[in-house]
């Protein structure tokens, strides 16, 4: 059930920022403007929380097998 529980949490979150990173590079292409620094900030920020959430799944994983 974890299993399920950690694979929904990532693709989700990784679904929505992929829309909220594609929106926002969409419309700086079309404004001409520079992509906003908050969402690179965006991305980094959640980039390294799913790092975190995924490694302590597997940590929790390695402990139950020893």
């Amino acid at each position: 059930m974890k299993d399920k529980i950690v694979n929904l949490l990532v693709i989700g979150i990784l679904t929505l920022l992929g829309f909220i990173v594609v929106g926002d590079f969409l419309v700086a292409l079309k404004e001409n403007r520079p992509v906003d620094s908050s969402i690179i900030n965006l991305l980094q920020v959640t980039i390294t929380g799913l790092i975190g959430i995924i490694g302590t799944y597997f940590g929790m994983n390695s402990n139950k097998k020893e």
